[in-house]
């Protein structure tokens, strides 16, 4: 038995023991392997073998001892589990032998978890489930589900749109009371009932954001953009308001859209329908013959659309293969002229990119995939969109809103960007490419350098991503030293907030604005509706090329190249997969500044048209392979 002074000599020992060891903590991140890591909070990565890599989830935060081997290598020893935030999620329901387990569907997660016999409530093999987990695996590795709600089969008519909807937790009701009141400006609005406004869309548009109308004078176009003004009827702090927040943007599914406003509300009383009084706040703006904006005015108004056009029988009108009667496309067309010259000469144009149409058949699977290119009726359009945001940006100055921000080049990526620049631009080497100036200056050489490079497609994948925010910032992407937007007030709870600013502006008041946190959340709402799009086209997508054979050889441009291989997009579907630099006979290095793949015989370059067939492709799980076809 030890004395009092030998189990104090014991525990001042234990203690020496543990703080000499090498411990931290950080967060598991899984592999497409059995193996993972844990990335230290210090910024380490270090190994987590695949015994190990059992106990825990991708996502898990713990704390490690870190082990250094004979090579000089990190390798995990898991200590504790300190916070686990997987809790419910969907997945594929397998069977292994005697065994039922749950396919999860999440980011490099490549383990099976068991489903009790008392979970499986009549799920049959392939049904996809929305799970929550029962048992954490960190004790003795053996982690258990249960089964909150079987979604259906994959033969269940639009399977994919109910399965994306419960994956990203898309709100599938409205509140009880989703009623809107009345228009409190009806009795100061303006009259513009008189103005022949119309409205250009696709042909199935039901909710109609926008209205135009141009007319030539001696110092170039008066243009007006009428916007839809639900913000009119819809109380902050509603029912209805705190719906629409929730929701933050409509996400277009194929063959299934969930709408940010009610049908009754988006398509019915708040659309700017033809031949219908509507509530509307106006952008009214002088368009010089060079297509400078200046005399920017907004108003509440009544207006009245005289027609619904389309894309496709404006551009026939535009081009003289039909007449819409319709005085006002002339002007309209000639101001959109002058303001994408103007866009050209003084800004940023985004480069085009064309749609594609889905067809669905009677199992709202793709029966056919249509490329849709932009006409001038697109670009009509884009630019008066475009001159309504900015002058919103400019009219409310510094007053409280919510603006649009593009930070343009990645900081990471500046020693890549001045390499290339030094090599094909020398010119700019001195240029500053956290300013505005200088990235307009390095588009804008890009865009007219004959290097042999894609240049604009290289800077292209350097970029930050947007951002909303509660100060005017610069829009390096459009160019812009300011931007906002208000013109899809029924799609977007931004430009409804937008909308807000200006009428409290009008009134000379402060308007109620999303906190920074608030505002957080509304960026990672919209960014969760953009994922859950892209999920689902992509599963649609990957389905039906599996229709076809897999010696079926496709055209297809480079998207994307890394050092394991590069994205190519096919021509004719817009279908994106990966071909793996490993399945090349020679092998090639990869180029960091260039983002290009090459070796003596080939070379693999953003925006290279290649030839390519399928060679691995899971429509689930969306994974496509492609390999290259010489």
């Amino acid at each position: 038995m030890f004395d009092k002074n030998a189990l104090q000599q014991l525990n001042q020992l234990k203690s020496k023991i543990i703080e000499s060891k090498d411990q931290g903590e950080g967060e598991v991140r899984g592999s497409q392997r059995r193996f993972g890591f844990v990335r230290l909070d210090d910024g380490r990565d270090v190994f987590l073998a695949p015994d190990d890599m059992q106990r825990v989830f991708p996502g898990d935060r713990v704390k490690i001892t870190v082990i250094t081997d004979d090579k000089g290598k990190f390798k995990a020893e898991l200590e504790k589990l300190l916070e686990s935030p997987l809790d419910c999620f969907t997945g594929r329901y397998v069977v292994r032998g005697q065994g039922h387990f749950i396919e999860p569907d999440l980011p490099r997660f490549n383990k099976l978890l068991f489903i009790p016999p008392s979970q499986r409530k009549k799920c049959s093999e392939g049904d996809f489930l929305y799970c929550q987990v029962a048992q954490h695996p960190f004790k003795d590795g053996k982690s258990q589900v249960k089964v909150l709600e079987n979604i259906g089969s994959p033969d269940t008519v639009g399977i994919e749109g109910k399965y994306i909807q419960r994956k990203f937790k898309l709100p599938r009701d409205w509140p009880k009371d989703c009623s809107i009141g009345d228009d409190i400006r009806a009795d100061t609005r303006k009259d513009l009932l008189d103005i022949p406004f119309v409205t250009i869309d696709a042909a199935e548009t039901r909710d109609i954001d926008d209205a135009l109308w141009a007319q030539a004078n001696d110092n170039g176009w008066a243009l007006h953009i009428a916007v839809a003004d639900p913000g009119a009827f819809i109380t902050p702090g509603s029912p209805l308001d705190i719906a629409a927040r929730q929701r933050a943007n409509t996400v277009y599914l194929p063959g299934f859209t969930q709408t940010m406003l009610p049908n009754p509300v988006s398509q019915g009383s708040c659309s700017l329908m033809a031949n219908e009084e509507r509530a509307a706040i106006v952008c009214s703006v002088q368009v010089s013959a060079d297509g400078e904006i200046s005399d920017i005015q907004f108003s509440e108004a009544r207006v009245r659309s005289r027609a619904k056009l389309t894309y496709n029988d404006v551009h026939a009108h535009l081009h003289g293969e039909m007449d819409l009667n319709q005085d006002c496309l002339k002007d309209l067309y000639a101001a959109s002229l002058a303001l994408r010259k103007y866009r050209s000469e003084h800004q940023i144009i985004m480069p085009e990119q064309p749609d594609f149409h889905f067809q669905l058949n009677e199992q709202r699977k793709i029966e056919s995939i249509t490329k849709v290119e932009r006409n001038d009726a697109h670009r009509l359009v884009e630019e008066c969109m475009l001159a309504a945001n900015r002058s919103a940006a400019i009219w409310l100055a510094d007053s409280p809103a919510v603006y649009i921000c593009h930070a343009g080049l990645r900081e990471d990526r500046y020693d890549n960007i001045r390499a290339v620049i030094n090599k094909e631009i020398p010119s700019l080497a001195g240029c500053d490419l956290s300013a505005l100036p200088g990235y307009k200056a390095l588009i804008k050489a890009s865009d007219s350098n004959e290097s042999t490079l894609p240049l604009r497609s290289i800077f292209a994948r350097m970029l930050q991503p947007g951002d909303i925010s509660l100060t005017p910032k610069p829009h390096f992407g459009l160019g812009l030293e300011r931007y906002t937007t208000f013109t899809s007030p029924l799609r977007k709870y931004s430009d409804l907030l937008v909308q807000r600013s200006i009428r409290a502006k009008l009134d000379k008041e402060n308007p109620s604005l999303p906190s920074d946190t608030e505002l957080a959340v509304l960026q990672e709402t919209i960014r969760n509706g953009r994922q859950a799009s892209k999920q689902m086209e992509q599963w649609l997508q990957y389905q039906y090329l599996a229709g076809n054979t897999s010696d079926t050889v496709y055209d297809a441009r480079i998207a994307h190249v890394n050092g394991g291989g590069f994205t190519v997009e096919l021509l004719d579907t817009g279908i994106s997969g990966f071909v793996e630099a490993r399945t090349i006979p020679e092998k090639l290095s990869f180029d960091a500044d260039a983002l290009r793949l090459f070796n003596d015989k080939s070379s693999f370059q953003l925006d290279q048209l290649v030839k390519v067939k399928t060679s691995e492709l899971d429509d689930f799980q969306r994974k496509l392979m492609f390999l290259l076809v010489p």
